[in-house]
């Protein structure tokens, strides 16, 4: 009977002792805050715009380790900085992709789509007394002898089946990376079987895609004499625009003359040859490659 009440009456000091700790704390209540996640908050300044113009995206999440954009069919193709303006040079349907990573180490995605209006391709004109000299186009009456395609130095000349301004073109462009592109010019050449009398045209015409920055030579040349035409990558000279859209160029021939008179224009071996500007260093040009297509002489 004894050792029953002993336990009784610990039970009641235990109880007594808890609720004095319980009130004594009452006034020692300290708030406690949630930890609040990061949130993906990115916007795109358009959703629908012609080919040659720009989108800008803009991340402003919030609690950000890492971003990482994707850019389908843009230039650049992606990027980790918050504020990037991207341009599109094709029509198509295309889809960018934001990747964040928060300071948690979770992950989310957005992504946003961009219709991009293709450009109008230049009529095809088919001249009643043109020479064809590279074209699909079967209504020419004068066709050149034959022709061969040399890659001189650096160029890698290649056809595509389609996607040209008629249908197939030739593309010319540097080798991806090194050792393989390793000096510093390039050159190709465009050039008949046998010499031709070109005295009788006026023009020399051609369609040209291209978002090269690197300038270029367009050169004729006869046994032993070169004259060219320059193009930089903003005068726009002649219609060679560096937009990455199928632009028909016209270079008056006489300019070639103008440059060497002693090219003699009866007696033509190289029709066409693309020709790096020393000193540049095509090496330093991640973009140097141009797609021709419809070549013709006109009067």
């Amino acid at each position: 009977m004894t050792i029953k009440l002993n336990h009784i009456a610990k039970l009641k000091y235990l109880f007594l002792v808890l609720s004095i700790g319980l009130f004594s704390c009452e006034e020692d209540v300290r708030e406690v805050y949630l930890y609040n996640k990061g949130k993906l908050e990115a916007v795109s300044t358009s959703t629908s715009i012609k080919a040659g113009e720009t989108v800008t995206y803009t991340d402003s999440s919030t609690k950000i380790r890492a971003i990482k954009w994707t850019f389908q069919g843009g230039s650049p193709g992606s990027s980790i900085d918050p504020n990037v303006e991207v341009k599109y040079t094709k029509g198509g349907s295309f889809t960018t992709t934001l990747e964040i990573t928060f300071v948690d180490n979770t992950i989310q995605k957005k992504t946003f789509a961009v219709e991009v209006e293709a450009p109008a391709i230049p009529p095809i004109v088919v001249p009643v007394d043109g020479l064809k000299i590279y074209s699909d186009n079967p209504d020419f009456t004068k066709t050149a002898p034959v022709l061969n395609w040399v890659s001189s130095n650096q160029f890698v000349i290649k056809e595509t089946a389609d996607g040209g301004y008629e249908a197939a073109y030739r593309t010319f462009s540097l080798p991806a990376a090194p050792p393989a592109a390793e000096a510093k010019w390039a050159m190709a050449i465009l050039q008949f079987v046998n010499v031709t009398d070109i005295s009788s045209y006026t023009h020399i015409n051609m369609a040209v895609r291209t978002t090269s920055t690197g300038k270029i030579r367009f050169r004729m040349k006869d046994a032993s004499n070169t004259g060219y035409v320059e193009f930089d990558a903003t005068s726009n000279l002649y219609g060679l625009k560096r937009d990455g859209n199928w632009n028909m160029v016209k270079i008056p021939i006489a300019d070639y003359k103008k440059q060497n008179p002693l090219l003699d224009l009866t007696k033509i071996k190289d029709i066409l040859v693309l020709r790096s500007v020393d000193p540049e260093d095509v090496r330093s040009l991640n973009n140097y490659t141009f797609d021709i297509d419809h070549i013709y002489l006109s009067k």
